[in-house]
C-alpha cells in the first residue's frame, strides 16, 4: 500500500489516490496529531506526525473510503435497498429560483431547524470565497449554504466536533455534502444516529480549491474583485443556467456555464480529485438518508415534472429516517413518484465514476508553469474571441455562398 506521507515520517492509512480528502480521520484521532493540508494541486490530504502516534487506529477506523471498499468487496446492493424515486420541488417560487434544482434542501433544512430546534451542516462560500463546511442553526442562514459549488469543500474538523456535540446532547443536526463526506460522518458518530440526518448529493467529482482561487484572480479587473460567485444563476432558466459574478464596486456579470472555462474544466473532467475517478461511492448503497441533485431530462419522460424550466429536484430515499424526514416537509414541497431507470439516465454518476481523460496527468502540473488564461487554450476550454468569432462567420458565409452557387443550375453559373 502505498503510504501518506508527512513531514516527520510515513503512516499506514490509505493509497493517496484513493484519499477524499473528508477530514473525518482528523477529527477522530485523540492526539490531534493529523492535520489536513493541501497538496501540489490543491487538495487536501491528512499528514500525521506519527513521533506522538500511539498506533490506536481510530483514523483507519473512521475512514469511509476503507470501510466502503471492504464492503463492495463482500457485499451486492439487495434489491429492498434500492432507494425510492421522487421528482421534487420547492412550492415557494422564490426559493426554488435561488436554488440549484428544486429547492429540497432548503425545505429539509427548515424542518430541521424551525420544528425541531437543531442545526445544519453544509458547504458555504466564505468572505474569501473559500468553501468551507458551516454549521447554523438560523433560518435566515440558509441562503450561505444553498446552491451549488464546484470546488471541494473543506470540513474543519472543528465543526465535525461542533456535530458531534449536538448529536450526544440529543439535537438533530443535518449533514449535507458529497458522498465521501457523508460516509465519513456517519462513520464518525456511528451512535445516536436517530438525531443526526444525512444528505448526499449526486456528485460529478471535485474540483481544486487552489484552481478555483487562480480562476477569481483571472476574474479580478481593473481594481475590482469577486465577491460572490453564483455557479447556477436562473436567469436564463434552469438547463440553461448561467455563472454570476459579483464584484466589489457593486457591478455584476454573468455568462452562460459552457463559456466559463473553470466549469468547462470540470464538466470534462480535467480539474477532478484523483479519487473522483475511482469513486467508491458511485453506486446505489448510499450513505445519507436522502441522496439530492438535479432531475436532468425528467421533462422528456414526465412533462408535468418540468413544465416553467424552475428547476426539478431528482430526490433518492434511502432510510426510513429519510422518508419520514420528507414526509415531514409535504406542506413545503411538491413530491412526485419517478423510476431509478430514468434517474440513472440523466445522472449516470450515480452509479460510476466519471472518466479520467488523458489530459489531466498533465492539467495540474500546467497550471505551476503557465498562465492560467494560457492553460485554458491549451486545454481548449476558452471562449473564442470576438476576431475569432468574426472569422469563423465569415468563414460560414463563404460556406453557404460556394454551396448556393454549386447548386444553380449550369445555366444559371454564367
Amino acid at each position: 500500500m502505498i503510504r501518506i506521507e508527512s513531514r516527520e515520517t510515513r503512516h499506514p492509512v490509505i493509497e493517496h489516490k484513493e484519499c477524499t480528502g473528508c477530514g473525518v480521520c482528523a477529527c477522530a484521532c485523540p492526539e490531534g496529531n493529523i492535520v489536513l493540508e493541501p497538496d501540489r494541486e490543491g487538495f487536501f490530504y491528512p499528514t500525521i506526525n506519527t513521533t506522538q502516534c500511539s498506533g490506536c487506529g481510530e483514523c483507519e477506523r473512521v475512514c469511509p473510503v476503507m470501510v466502503q471498499a471492504r464492503l463492495l468487496s463482500t457485499e451486492e446492493v439487495p434489491k429492498e435497498s434500492i432507494p425510492k424515486v421522487f421528482a421534487a420541488w420547492h412550492v415557494d417560487t422564490k426559493i426554488r429560483k435561488v436554488s440549484s434544482s428544486g429547492g429540497v434542501f432548503t425545505a429539509l433544512a427548515t424542518h430541521v431547524i424551525d420544528n425541531l430546534r437543531g442545526g445544519v451542516v453544509g458547504a458555504a462560500l466564505g468572505n474569501c470565497l473559500t468553501v468551507r463546511h458551516t454549521l447554523i442553526e438560523r433560518v435566515e442562514e440558509l441562503p450561505r449554504l444553498r446552491g451549488a459549488k464546484y470546488v471541494q469543500s473543506f470540513v474543519d474538523p472543528d465543526v465535525l466536533s461542533k456535530l458531534i456535540d449536538f448529536v450526544r446532547a440529543g439535537r438533530p443536526i443535518l449533514f449535507s455534502g458529497t458522498p465521501c463526506q457523508v460516509a465519513g460522518v456517519k462513520r464518525l458518530i456511528q451512535e445516536q444516529l436517530e438525531h443526526l440526518f444525512l444528505v448526499d448529493l449526486v456528485c460529478h467529482g471535485v474540483p481544486s480549491p487552489r484552481l478555483f482561487k487562480k480562476h477569481l484572480e483571472l476574474l479580478s479587473k481593473k481594481g475590482r474583485v469577486p465577491t460572490e460567485v453564483f455557479f447556477r444563476d436562473k436567469k436564463d432558466g434552469w438547463k440553461q443556467y448561467r455563472v454570476k459574478v459579483k464584484y466589489s464596486d457593486g457591478s455584476h456579470k454573468s455568462w452562460r456555464f459552457w463559456q466559463d472555462p473553470y466549469m468547462l474544466a470540470f464538466l470534462r473532467n480535467y480539474s477532478l480529485r484523483p479519487a473522483c475517478y475511482r469513486c467508491k461511492f458511485a453506486n446505489l448503497l448510499r450513505p445519507g438518508d436522502i441522496t439530492l441533485g438535479d432531475f436532468w431530462g425528467v421533462g422528456k419522460k414526465y412533462p408535468h415534472y418540468d413544465n416553467e424550466d424552475l428547476g426539478t429536484s431528482l430526490v433518492l430515499v434511502n432510510t426510513k429516517r429519510g422518508q419520514s424526514l420528507l414526509e415531514a416537509c409535504k406542506e413545503q414541497l411538491y413530491v412526485g413518484e419517478a423510476d431509478m431507470q430514468w434517474a440513472l439516465k440523466g445522472n449516470p454518476s450515480l452509479v460510476r465514476p466519471v472518466d479520467e481523460p488523458g489530459e489531466r496527468q498533465t492539467f495540474y502540473v500546467d497550471l505551476d508553469r503557465m498562465p492560467l488564461w494560457r492553460l485554458y487554450q491549451k486545454y481548449n476550454l476558452s471562449p473564442p474571441s470576438r476576431l475569432t468569432k468574426a472569422f469563423r462567420a465569415v468563414g460560414r458565409i463563404k460556406e453557404k455562398v460556394v454551396q448556393t452557387f454549386q447548386d444553380l443550375p449550369s445555366w444559371g453559373r454564367r
